[in-house]
Parts: structure tokens; sequence; C-alpha cells
């Protein structure tokens, strides 16, 4: 699995072959705002909803510091710190009234709280889980209230239903293929449904839930691929890199999905979003004079190195090459 560290470096010997000095300029700029951003995503869901160990199924957090908020008002969520990717593992609710309302105020703070430059919010991304084993949605549909009332960036709320394989008490559940069963999809498919259309009535807002299972000992996660491909999907262009690059080494959780594909369908949708937006992070808003055959070397790197099947742009130059050859081997594992 390539670090990030290991992509700033395929960037960095980009840019150290740049001849063109305003295109130079613009690309160390864009360089050092790689280097030093971080990605935040804010994880929320009730008591025994599965939060945590999502995050363990999704991510590699083998060498992630923990702690909790720096701060008084935040001192109950759970800080997982990897480098250019910042996980915040809010409390479930449902442990009292008291203790409720201080969580709830919590999660309003972080939401709401800005980033270093004071220009942007802290948190990039929210991802609010929902026990699909509860009948009980009262929890759940407070938590959703409260993070689209509280968090400005609609766009980039994920609304997930895990522990699918037991949203009909473990019936009509295939444990022997890890998948659901028809009469299943199509209860947990209303279920989604159900959440859409009430937040689309109360709040005007079109977010389409998806289901998963995260796994446990004896059974890998199901459709998590689908999960973490929503995830990148919906983060802005450098910060879904510094996600991908945390990865779960573990390619078995991204094995099962609802395209019964053994995961390739949702890798090649991943794969595709991650060149539009290093594209877009690299020269989207970049001079004029930053050439189109200069994002193309980018391109073909990244489509080399990703390993995908085509090749769209233009023919690969030695430099360029040369740089794919050396990283090439860390991307082989990349799923």
């Amino acid at each position: 699995m390539i670090s990030y560290d290991d992509f700033i470096t395929i960037v960095s010997g980009f840019i150290n072959n740049v001849s063109n000095e305003d295109e130079k300029l613009w690309l160390e700029k864009v360089l050092h705002h790689l280097r030093n951003d971080q990605a935040n995503i804010m994880i929320v869901g009730g008591t025994g909803a599965g939060k945590s160990s999502t995050i363990s199924a999704l991510f590699d957090i083998s060498d992630a510091k923990v702690g909790v908020g720096a701060d008084p008002e935040t001192i109950n969520i759970d800080r997982y710190e990897m480098g250019n990717l910042v996980l915040w593992d809010t409390p479930g609710l449902g442990h009292g009234v008291n203790e409720d309302k201080r969580h709830r105020e919590n999660i309003v703070n972080k939401l709401m709280e800005r980033d270093s430059s004071g220009e942007h919010l802290l948190i990039d991304l929210v991802l609010v889980i929902v026990d699909a084993s509860n009948c009980d949605t009262g929890t759940s549909s407070e938590l959703i209230d409260l993070v689209i009332n509280s968090y400005a960036h609609k766009d980039r709320i994920i609304i997930a239903l895990n522990q699918c394989d037991m949203a009909m008490k473990g019936r009509f559940w295939n444990f022997q293929e890890n998948r659901p069963e028809p009469k299943l999809t199509v209860f947990l498919k209303q279920k989604a449904d159900s959440i859409k259309r009430r937040i689309r009535d109360t709040n005007n807002l079109n977010i389409e839930p998806l289901y998963y299972t995260e796994g446990n000992e004896s059974q890998k996660p199901y459709n998590l691929s689908r999960l973490f491909y929503h995830i990148v999907k919906n983060l802005k262009s450098q910060k879904a890199v510094m996600v991908a690059c945390r990865k779960s080494r573990d390619s078995g959780n991204f094995e099962r999905d609802d395209n019964n594909d053994g995961g390739a369908g949702y890798r090649r949708k991943t794969e595709s979003s991650l060149l539009d937006k290093v594209r877009d992070a690299l020269g989207g808003s970049g001079p004029q004079c930053l050439q189109r055959d200069l994002m193309d070397k980018v391109c073909d790197v990244l489509v080399y190195v990703f390993e995908k099947a085509f090749y769209t742009f233009t023919v690969v130059t030695t430099t360029v090459s040369n740089v794919c050859s050396s990283v090439a081997r860390f991307f082989r594992s990349w799923w």
C-alpha cells in the first residue's frame, strides 16, 4: 500500500522536472498544501451502531495516534490521527438525558469548528451510521437532523446503515456467500428509501443512504467498497487522496458488495474519482499557462500506478516512466 508520503514524492518528482517557472511556482504552492493540509472525517451514530469497528474495517489505523479532542468541549470525542488524515469518533447517544445533551453539544461544536486558517470548517465529511438491526429509529433520526442542521456542507454527509446482515434478525442473509438474499435486499432498500424520504420531506435534501456490514472475526464485511467509494467521491480533491492512502490493508474487506463482482466495480469508480480529483488538485484552478500536456502526464502516471486497463492521455515520457517504475510496486497492493 502506498503511503501519502509516497504520493507526495511522486508529485514532487514531477515538479522538479517542470521547466516553465510559472507552472513550477504554481505546483510548488499546491504541493505545500498537499504536504501540510489534513482531511478530517467525523463519524456519528447511536450506541452500538458500530462506529469504531467501521473505522477499523475501512482504514489502516495500526500506527494511529489515539486520543481525545484537545479542547475541553470535545473531550468526549475520540481522535485518530494518521498524518494527513484525522478521524473523529463521537460517543453514541443513549446513556442518559444529561450525558446525551452534552454529547450533542460536543458534536455541534465540532461540526461548526473552523480550521487553523479560520477560512474553512475543520470537518471535511460526516459519516452518520445507522444501526439497521434496530427497529427504534428515534435516535438515528435525531442524529441525522442534528448533523444536517449543524453542518454547512450538506453534500458531504453520508448516511450508512450498518449491520445489514441482522436487519431481519439474521434471516435471509446468506452466511456462506456473505450477502443478502433477495428478500433482505428489498427490505434494506425500503429502509434506506424511508430514511431518504424523511430527509427530503423534512430538510428538502436528496441524500441516498447505503447499507453495509462492518464484519467480525468470523465474517468479512459486505458493501464496504461502496462506502469507501462514497467517502472518496464526496471529499475535496487532495483530501480524497489522503483518505485513499489510509485504506485498510485487508483486501478481503472490500470483496463483497451489491455489484457482486468481487469489489471490481467500486474499485474502478474509486480510482476514476481519484484521478479526477488529483487532476483538479494539481491544476484545476491554476494559471492559464499551466499546459494541458503537463496534466496529461500527471494523469498518465496515476493511470499506470493504479493499474487501470486503459490509457486515455498522451504517451508517457521517459522521466514519467522512470517515476512510474520506482513506485509501481507500492500500488500493486492498493486493493
